[in-house]
């Protein structure tokens, strides 16, 4: 439903987003990271693609990834569904919060 409004902004911009992308590359740093880490990725994001979600996965020790349905937007559109998966890593991650 939302996938053809996600596509919204000029072409220029969308260049420009990947011209400032491809200068820096946060891949070597993945990693160092010891905190536990949930990646969420929607499984038709036109933004960003779900492989680069696998990646992360890949190479985060101790990074858990949760594919949704949808976009890039879910992660607001479909906050009530996506919430829960946030709380019960958020719960799992501190052993001192109530459930």
């Amino acid at each position: 439903m939302m996938h053809a409004q996600s596509r919204v902004g000029s072409p220029r911009g969308y260049l420009y987003q990947l011209g400032a992308g491809t200068g820096w590359t946060s891949l070597p740093f993945l990693p160092l990271l010891r905190q536990p880490t949930l990646i969420m990725a929607g499984d038709d994001d036109p933004l960003i693609p779900l492989v680069n979600a696998r990646l992360l996965r890949l190479l985060i020790p101790n990074a858990r990834l949760h594919v949704y349905h949808g976009g890039h937007l879910s992660l607001v559109t479909e906050a009530a569904d996506l919430a829960p998966v946030v709380d019960g890593f958020l719960a799992a991650a501190d052993p001192r919060r109530d459930s």
